[in-house]
């Protein structure tokens, strides 16, 4: 089949246009994620201030145990052993805790502002590259690739996360906004997706 260059692109930059969202839907799925983000963080700091307040208390436990054994002698070696263990482990535990509670740091405002921007033109952002930039923007935008039936490209089944993400499930908009509160792990991948095209671009 006999296709130019020419033809393959256009119709590449139709399929990027027909995906890419609107100025107006991106907004309030910019406020919508930092809000969710900035409820994310104040639950986080909560979170670990709890388990700090916990290791703290662990540890003057610690102190008065070996206080207990070391200087008052009111307890013997096994019974210090199996508490000093007992509140190590317990110690272990909270700080396991902790590196779990914490949000890997991600430029969340940075993103989005990008995505606002971008995501809207995405067809123009693909057009304005270089050939270099639109490889890695075609692995972002299609991980698996597209093909072309004769007449149009066939994208592969899985277009980028980002894309996905924002394609319609009902007929309101306002309803595609509210599930971006949803499931922060899936907002999570979404900014990635978005990251990737950031430096991609």
């Amino acid at each position: 089949m006999n296709v130019s260059k020419a033809k393959l692109e256009e119709l590449f930059v139709e399929d990027l246009a027909r995906l890419q969202p609107t100025v107006g839907f991106m907004r309030p799925v910019k406020d919508r994620v930092l809000r969710a983000w900035r409820e994310m963080q104040g639950e986080a700091k909560q979170r670990i201030a709890e388990i700090e307040r916990r290791q703290k208390a662990i540890r003057e436990k610690l102190d008065r145990l070996e206080a207990a054994f070391l200087y008052e002698r009111s307890i013997d070696i096994d019974t210090y052993d199996r508490h000093r263990d007992k509140l190590r482990e317990e110690l272990a535990l909270a700080q396991m805790d902790r590196h779990s509670a914490e949000l890997e740091e991600i430029d969340v405002e940075g993103i989005l502002a990008f995505a606002e921007r971008v995501l809207p033109s995405a067809s123009n952002l693909w057009v304005q590259s270089s050939f270099a930039q639109k490889q890695r923007l075609q692995q972002v935008f299609f991980p698996e690739g597209v093909r072309f039936d004769g007449k149009r490209l066939i994208g592969t089944g899985v277009t980028l996360p980002v894309f996905n993400y924002l394609s319609p499930v009902s007929a309101s908009e306002k309803e595609l906004v509210d599930q971006t509160g949803a499931s922060w792990n899936r907002v999570d991948q979404w900014l990635r997706n978005l990251d990737l095209i950031r430096s991609a671009a």
